[in-house]
């Protein structure tokens, strides 16, 4: 399948606009940056590269985060580590999670760095089977589950990649994220906008997999 670049992140902040003005959000770029300091020496900071042939493709230059060289080779170790630091005691049963992969990897490398067990679900491969697992694991152990991407200081941790990005490559007109779960192009977003509003922000997907333009289209 090919790459769908169709969903600017932009229509996506202005159509809750309206409810920021009365509703705080749960991440702010302050989050970001305390992350970044509580995860330097834990996580890589990655290098940013240029392709000749993706500058010339695309009329422009192309400038790649290569979290591909992060440690567990994801970005998902950066807000598993942030999340597993901030449980304090509350680390000490263990922590859980569902995870097709890399998150998965993440969380138990972050397990094993703080000396606490980590917990991986097994099962079916749907939504429901993973959270009644997930549940029957931390009953079971009172592991603390550390969600991939729906918990703030996930979201915190993995907003230190762009925010990484910036430092490097200083003033971009555009920065490109993918979409899974939506951990990465939230932090992404927060970061994006405090220190850059006038950079665009768009979110790729899979055309196979393309489930946030989907939603977004449909409203819901």
């Amino acid at each position: 399948g090919g790459l769908r670049l169709e969903i600017p992140a932009d229509d996506v902040i202005n159509t809750f606009s309206q409810a920021s003005s009365y509703m705080g959000y749960s991440v702010d770029i302050e989050n970001v940056q305390a992350a970044a300091q509580r995860l330097n020496g834990i996580v890589k900071c990655t290098a940013v590269v240029s392709s000749e042939d993706l500058n010339r493709i695309a009329g422009r230059e192309v400038l790649l985060k290569c979290e591909n060289l992060q440690h567990v080779g994801a970005f998902k170790f950066r807000g598993a580590s942030n999340a597993v630091i901030l449980l304090g005691d509350a680390a000490d049963s263990g922590v859980c999670t569902h995870s097709s992969g890399n998150h998965a990897q993440a969380l138990a490398l972050a397990a094993k760095q703080r000396g606490v067990p980590a917990y991986i679900t097994f099962c079916e491969p749907n939504l429901a089977a993973r959270e009644s697992t997930a549940a029957e694991i931390m009953e079971r152990t009172g592991a603390a589950l550390i969600h991939p991407y729906d918990n703030p200081d996930v979201i915190a941790g993995q907003g230190t990649a762009s925010m990484e990005l910036f430092e490097q490559g200083g003033l971009l007109d555009a920065v490109i994220a993918p979409i899974g779960g939506g951990g990465l192009m939230s932090g992404t977003c927060i970061t994006t906008r405090a220190l850059f509003p006038t950079t665009r922000i768009f979110g790729a997907e899979p055309e196979g997999a393309d489930d946030a333009a989907r939603s977004l289209e449909a409203g819901e």
